[in-house]
Order: structure tokens, then C-alpha cells, then sequence
């Protein structure tokens, strides 16, 4: 099978089943919205792979990846769910449940719980489901093996809440059914593996193992919500970003957000995904470009020509573009109606640009924000003039208050949690402020001279997009009354 690449973190997934035939069920959870890694999300359990899990033997299995997964999908669905799996013999629920509190709390590993247990087990009987590997728009990235087993007898899943909010067992069909009304986040991994089980036991785990092959064909295409499919397109955008989420909302018009930087390679991937799309009634009746930096504006005219759709923007992006619809704050972009109402809402969102807009999917409380803020952890530069500071904070917020739920970011992953992450961006932002007015107290100083001080935890490779941040925050600051310019040179107020 082979061990993956430093790219990736080597991980293991547990997809539990009980039940038969039309009662056939799996047990998913759903994440905590404290994570940093797709919180709110439902999955199935699982982890990354522990040093601790690498040690532990399995009889028959050579390749050092597979055997390191087994454990670790052993490991992870005891601490997660508290059921042991892949055991010959009963267990006890006190043993399950001490072995547990144990490996949670760091006092022990698998194997040394399993010694004290007297259990003999065997990840080697686990059923193997599957070899997925986290999309490059995501943060961090995982090479993830799949392992299909079913729910032992006497057993009962629970969730101790921390990295997890919830859990529960879910027939296949009720869960697709959530996530076409647009209940439900997942990754495709789930997605696929749902609808595997929803077709039935026999040939079940082969079928799952498929996944990954099925979800590329005829091309790659991740929906982590029914009618919003995320497209990434290598740019270059700025550091330390290296790709842009172009977005297909709708489900049968579709606006497409953002369609990346032109490069013709990156579009012909973009048009087969389309394509793939129309096969199943979609079309492409509008172009939204959420502001005018070009790794969001390239491919607008390639596009506008291949799908005969309008261009939307804001009126300060039509001097960087031309437009055939200019909207402002409040106005609405109708598309047809599915089984949801597509109806998006323009906001105006400046601060990263005087241009900048954001779209509103009022119903699924689902914030596209363009350049506002990114996926995972990080902020993005402001660069004035274009850039401004206090736009940029009175943007973010506006949308804190509309209480979304779900990010669609221009740059990095999704995610729900939406006003937890906003309102943390909005801290970083604050304090930075603040580590600029401690730099400022020893008296007047330049730019390159405040920098090291108001910034010395970022990377010296950011310095140069760090100091026209650092500029935009002593703006504000000259606005608010607390510092104040002297020549080249910057002093509190």
C-alpha cells in the first residue's frame, strides 16, 4: 500500500455499522466547533496516526502505513466513541470504559491497556474501506485508510464532548436526504461512503473502497454541502496561500464564484467539472467576481465566453474588469429554485479592497467571503489605500452579526463555526493593534523600524506583505486619535 508522503499526516477512519438490510445504520459524529480542523463538520470517527500506534504488532500486515492505520482506527474509535473493535472475545463496559479513560487522558497506550485488560486484539481483521487523501484548499492535509467493521455485540457507542459535540446512528438515506435540504456539512469521503451503504450489504466494503476512484470520475469534485461545489485552482495569490476556491452555487442555474487566475490547464480541469455538472441539469448563468485581484479575475473572460454568462461585480471593480451587471450592498441574485432556494444576497465587505463583496445564503445562514478572511488559521493582508483597516473590522463585524453558520473562503478550507472563526479574526486583529501602539511607546520610528516589534511572530519572509498590514493598522490608529505621523515616521497620539 505504501506509506504516504511528508505532504500528508497519516490517519485511520472507523466507519461503524449495525443493523441489516433496510435498518442498516452507521454511527457518525460531529465536530466540535472549537477545532481548527473542519469544525462543525459531521465524519465518521477517527485520527492521526500516533507514534505509540506504528509500535504495536499486527500479525500479516507488512506495509508500515496499514499497520500504524489499523491500530490507530482501533485506538480512535475506543477514545472517541468508547467501543472497542477488532477484538476476539467480551469485554466488559467498566474495562471499555477505564481503557478509555485512560488512553484520553494520556496515562497509557493501546497496547499497554490492552496487557492490563487481558484483551487480544486484532486490527488485522479490520475490513479495509478505502484510501482518501484531504484536498490541496485544505490547511492541513490527510492520507486517511477507511476500515469497515461492524458494532460488537453488547457494545453501545457514546461521545465525551471536546473534540466532538455529538454523535449518533443514522440510516444512509435519511442522512443524503438531510444533506440534499442543506442540513449538513460533510467532506466527500462521507458523502461517498453513505451512499455506498445506501445501496445495500453485499459488496459493501469493496464498494467503499471505491470511493475515491468514483469520486474522480469523470472529474474531481468535492460538494461539502448539496449544490455548493468547491473547485480549487492553483494561483498565486498572496503568501502563504497557493490556491483559489473557485465556487458553483445552484442546482440547476449556478453562479460561479471566483474562476481563478486563467491559466488555461487550470481551466480545461474547471470546464470538465462544469461539463460534468450540465450532465445533470446544471448550467452557468452568472459570473461573480467578489473583488479584482487576478487571482480571482483571470479567468473571467475565458469564462464569460465558454458558458455565455453575466459578469457581476462591484461598481469599483469595473475599472478593472468589465461588468455586465454592477450591484451594491442589498441586492439580490436570483437563481432557480431545486429542492432550495439559491436566492444569494450581495454584501458589501470592504477593507481587503475598496471592491471586495461578499454573498449571502440567508436560509443555510452560509457566508461566500471572498478575500475576507481565509480557511483554518491566519488573516489576510491589508494593503492601503485599496486595503483599509477599519473597513476591514467593520466588515467583519457586519457579518459576526448575521450569525452564519458556514464559511466559504476564497482561500483554505470551509467550515461552520462561521462567527466563532470571525470573532477570533477580529481578536488577532486587536491585539495586533495593540503589540503596534507597544511599539510605538519608545517614540517616533519608522516603518522598517516598528515592524520587528509589532510583528516579530511572523515569518521574516512575510515582513514585506507583514508591514503594509502594519501600515493599515497605524492608519486606524491615526484615526482613532491614537497615534500620529511625522514625515516617514509614526508616534503614539
Amino acid at each position: 500500500m505504501g506509506s504516504s508522503t511528508k505532504t500528508f499526516r497519516d490517519a485511520a477512519c472507523v466507519v461503524l455499522v449495525r443493523g441489516h438490510g433496510s435498518a442498516l445504520e452507521v454511527y457518525w459524529v460531529r465536530r466540535s466547533d472549537a477545532v481548527p480542523f473542519q469544525p462543525g463538520f459531521m465524519a465518521f470517527p477517527g485520527g492521526k496516526v500516533d507514534a505509540a500506534d506504528a509500535a504495536f504488532e499486527v500479525p500479516g500486515v507488512a506495509d508500515d502505513f496499514e499497520r500504524a492505520a489499523r491500530v490507530c482506527a482501533v485506538r480512535e474509535a475506543l477514545e472517541e466513541i468508547g467501543v472497542l473493535v477488532a477484538h476476539d472475545g467480551a469485554v466488559d463496559a467498566a474495562g471499555v470504559a477505564a481503557a478509555r479513560t485512560a488512553l484520553l487522558e494520556g496515562r497509557a497506550t493501546l497496547a499497554e491497556v490492552t496487557r492490563e485488560h487481558g484483551w487480544n486484539l486484532a486490527p488485522e481483521s479490520l475490513t479495509f474501506a478505502g484510501r482518501w487523501q484531504t484536498p490541496v484548499f485544505a490547511p492541513v492535509r490527510f492520507d486517511t485508510l477507511f476500515f469497515l467493521c461492524r458494532l460488537p455485540d453488547g457494545q453501545e457507542a457514546t461521545i465525551i464532548p471536546g473534540e466532538l459535540a455529538s454523535g449518533e446512528w443514522v440510516k444512509p438515506l435519511e442522512a443524503l436526504d438531510r444533506y440534499r435540504h442543506g442540513q449538513l456539512t460533510f467532506a466527500a469521503p462521507i458523502l461517498w461512503t453513505l451512499v455506498a451503504i445506501a445501496e445495500g450489504e453485499v459488496g459493501l466494503a469493496e464498494r467503499i473502497a471505491q470511493g475515491p476512484t468514483r469520486a474522480a470520475t469523470p472529474v474531481r469534485r468535492v460538494e461539502l454541502q448539496w449544490g455548493v461545489v468547491l473547485h480549487a485552482m492553483r494561483t498565486k495569490p498572496l503568501p502563504p496561500a497557493l490556491y483559489t476556491n473557485a465556487y458553483l452555487i445552484g442546482e440547476r442555474d449556478m453562479a460561479l464564484v471566483d474562476p481563478g487566475a486563467g491559466e488555461p490547464e487550470h481551466l480545461r480541469e474547471l470546464w470538465a467539472l462544469t461539463d460534468h455538472l450540465v450532465s445533470e441539469g446544471r448550467r452557468v448563468t452568472m459570473i461573480v467576481v467578489t473583488h479584482h485581484h487576478p487571482d480571482h479575475t483571470g479567468g473571467v473572460q475565458a469564462c464569460r465566453q465558454r458558458f455565455g454568462a453575466r459578469v457581476v461585480g462591484h461598481r469599483e471593480l469595473a475599472p478593472h474588469l468589465p461588468l455586465d451587471v454592477v450591484v451594491k450592498d442589498g441586492d439580490w441574485l436570483p437563481l432557480a429554485p431545486g429542492l432550495n432556494d439559491w436566492t444569494l444576497q450581495i454584501l458589501e465587505t470592504p477593507g481587503h479592497s475598496r471592491d471586495s463583496i461578499s454573498l449571502w445564503h440567508a436560509k443555510r445562514r452560509a457566508l461566500f467571503c471572498g478575500d475576507l478572511l481565509p480557511g483554518g488559521a491566519g488573516s489576510v493582508v491589508i494593503d492601503p489605500p485599496d486595503g483599509d483597516m477599519t473597513a476591514y473590522l467593520a466588515s467583519l463585524e457586519r457579518c459576526a452579526s448575521l450569525d452564519p453558520v458556514t464559511l466559504f473562503p476564497a482561500h483554505g478550507s470551509p467550515s461552520n463555526a462561521a462567527v466563532r472563526r470571525i470573532r477570533a479574526l477580529i481578536r488577532h486583529r486587536l491585539e495586533r493593534e495593540e503589540k503596534v501602539m507597544a511599539a510605538l511607546a519608545p517614540g517616533p520610528a519608522a516603518l522598517a523600524e516598528l515592524l520587528p516589534v509589532a510583528y516579530a511572530d511572523t515569518s521574516r519572509e512575510l515582513w514585506g506583505w507583514a508591514e503594509r498590514s502594519l501600515l493599515a493598522h497605524l492608519e486606524k490608529l491615526e484615526r482613532d486619535g491614537r497615534a500620529a505621523r511625522e514625515g516617514d515616521r509614526w508616534r503614539a497620539g
